[in-house]
């Protein structure tokens, strides 16, 4: 599986998880939120109920109770709506609120206004039926007169069941209406007959209480409001259904954005990646000048950075081999000419032999076989393979034996050699070896040297640490050759051949056998005043 697609998986799985996380709380706190509120919703639907069961039996009508459902719904925040048996609706607040009617909440409240007659078993005789005329009688017209009298915009007054459970109006409690109380007479003068006959038709003694209480309903069914069905809410679904649907397009939407942002950003992620892999095998191919373009402080950028790092140091390293490939076969090559030249000479017998070219050739023999020890020890060095056998010994009585030893040198060369040191400096390494260190930074500073110079070797502790200076009064390095010196076969001066010059491999050697002695060495100059070149080792426990 590619960087990328993991990736891509990853992110993808974080968002999945999230989103599914969130989705499921919302859920669960909205369907919490939605319990809760048709729980509220049914603790009110029996007062709601009562109100409107109240008014059709006051009023005796339907009439007018908009104004009461849209009190009622704004006083309990609830969407009402009165439906008759078969689906015509009476009111809706809703529509009362100018606004499209919802969909509404299964099941619904049945309010039947109508009065059932509740009689006791036992109780009837043959002549029951007088009594329930009277009843019926009473009840028929105090609903036609509160009909009439809130068409008229009056009051109707206000009823209370009597013993048999009929809603009758309590006599004195609102002023009569002439008009209403005559046509109230008139409707039940004309339906007595009727009453008479629907209650005398029940006989039989068992059955007659259920036969006069449905004749009772029957005859009241013709005047009194119709039966409404009472739907409280806004929806009709279910909890989950309500919430499901709205959720699951979310999510989807949500997911639809997790897949597109996760493509872009592992697309993102990825693409420096890519240039990676393909600088890595250009790089691999042998291109050393390949780069990758750096882009940002993050790890991807601190990655690129190292990787231009990484190819800039082997492309160094292979001119560096190049440069040392060719500065060894240039040293190697000119002596080698003189003597294949001079061999060739006393073949022909142009040149006589003698004692004097024969010197001649043998010391160009051995100049390259200081060459070849160069490079080897320089090789040695450098792999971490070049022996050493390390040793205590005073540092300063190591300086006093390299002046000595360099006094002809100098007196030769017609230059003032002293040595000052402050000992004992106990060191602990490899005292041929550095003594190879110290007698090349001399034999350096003797040779740039002109006559009547004069060069300082000195030897101090400082820091904890043992401190070499070789100063010379020669003709400097340039500021701009000073990170150069170090290098293999490198001058100061570009003029001088390997005869005045050295092979240019002392300083290289000398650099790695201080590091190798945990050791530090640099050098200062000012062209024409001088050259300084400071080393320190690290002290070591005097011997006892």
């Amino acid at each position: 599986m590619s960087f990328r697609l993991r990736i891509f998986c990853l992110i993808l799985v974080v968002a999945v998880a999230a989103i599914g996380a969130t989705a499921w709380l919302s859920f669960r706190l909205t369907a919490r939120q939605i319990s809760a509120s048709q729980a509220e919703a049914t603790r009110h639907v029996a007062d709601i109920a009562d109100t409107v069961r109240s008014y059709a039996r006051r009023h005796g009508t339907w009439a007018g109770v908009s104004e009461r459902v849209k009190t009622l719904a704004a006083a309990n925040h609830q969407r009402i709506r009165l439906v008759n048996l078969y689906g015509e609706v009476t009111v809706d607040s809703d529509n009362l609120a100018h606004r499209a009617a919802r969909p509404v909440v299964h099941p619904p409240t049945l309010i039947d206004p109508r009065a059932t007659l509740v009689l006791s078993p036992g109780t009837t005789n043959p002549r029951s039926e007088l009594f329930l005329v009277e009843e019926l009688d009473r009840y028929r017209r105090s609903a036609v007169y509160a009909r009439c009298a809130t068409a008229r915009g009056f009051t109707p007054p206000a009823v209370e069941p009597d013993q048999y459970g009929v809603p009758l109006p309590r006599l004195g409690s609102e002023p009569a209406v002439t008009e209403c109380t005559e046509q109230a007479a008139r409707e039940q003068a004309i339906a007595r007959d009727g009453d008479v006959q629907a209650l005398a038709a029940c006989h039989s003694p068992q059955p007659r209480e259920r036969c006069l209480v449905q004749a009772f309903a029957d005859r009241v069914a013709g005047f009194a409001p119709e039966p409404l069905q009472l739907f409280l809410g806004a929806v009709d679904e279910d909890v989950v259904q309500l919430v499901a649907r709205p959720s699951l397009l979310s999510i989807g939407g949500v997911l639809v954005l997790a897949l597109i942002g996760t493509a872009v950003v592992a697309r993102h992620v990825s693409r420096p990646l890519r240039r990676l892999t393909a600088a890595s095998r250009r790089l691999a191919d042998g291109h050393l000048d390949t780069r990758v373009p750096t882009g940002g402080r993050d790890e991807v950028g601190q990655l690129s950075a190292s990787f231009n790092r990484m190819a800039q140091a082997l492309e160094e390293s292979e001119q560096a081999q190049r440069r040392l490939v060719a500065s060894v076969a240039h040293e190697l090559r000119t002596p080698l000419s003189n003597l294949l030249g001079y061999l060739e000479a006393l073949q022909d017998g142009v040149v006589p032999p003698s004692r004097e070219l024969f010197g001649s050739l043998h010391d160009e023999v051995l100049l390259q076989r200081r060459i070849l020890d160069d490079l080897q020890d320089l090789t040695l060095a450098e792999s971490g393979h070049l022996a050493y056998r390390r040793t205590g010994f005073d540092l300063a009585e190591l300086v006093e034996t390299s002046r000595v030893a360099h006094l002809a040198v100098a007196e030769a060369a017609g230059v003032a050699l002293s040595a000052e040191a402050v000992g004992p400096l106990p060191v602990h390494g490899d005292q041929d070896r550095l003594r190879q260190v110290l007698g090349n930074l001399a034999a350096n500073a003797l040779r740039y040297t002109d006559p009547g110079g004069h060069v300082v070797l000195r030897a101090f502790p400082a820091d904890g640490h043992a401190v070499v200076e070789v100063h010379d009064t020669g003709c400097g390095i340039a500021e701009e050759d000073l990170p150069f010196i170090f290098q293999r076969f490198w001058r100061a001066d570009p003029a001088r051949d390997r005869e005045t010059g050295g092979s240019g491999l002392g300083l290289t050697i000398a650099r790695q056998i201080v590091l190798d002695h945990a050791g530090t060495i640099e050098a200062t100059s000012t062209p024409g005043v001088g050259t300084t070149f400071r080393v320190t080792f690290p002290l070591a426990a005097a011997p006892s």
